[in-house]
């Protein structure tokens, strides 16, 4: 658990928005073989899952742009 940590403390912010939103795609790519397959309901929340993760993503990958932006002007 030590290394995961450790691993995510050691990312960028650019880099942590863009494994948010890897996850957010392959969920996305679950999702859609699910209800492509089967009739699972389980599709249902392998879409919010990506949802979630691809806006905290993309909230992320926005926030790095603005600050930098802004430390660009200064």
């Amino acid at each position: 658990m030590n290394k995961i940590i450790n691993f995510w403390k050691k990312l960028s912010n650019k880099k942590r928005g863009f494994l948010f939103i890897l996850a957010g795609m392959i969920c996305l790519f679950g999702c859609l073989v699910l209800l492509i397959f089967t009739e699972s309901i389980f599709s249902t929340v392998l879409l919010y899952f990506s949802l979630g993760f691809n806006i905290i993503g993309l909230y992320i990958l926005m926030w790095v742009k603005d600050r930098r932006n802004k430390n660009d002007k200064e």
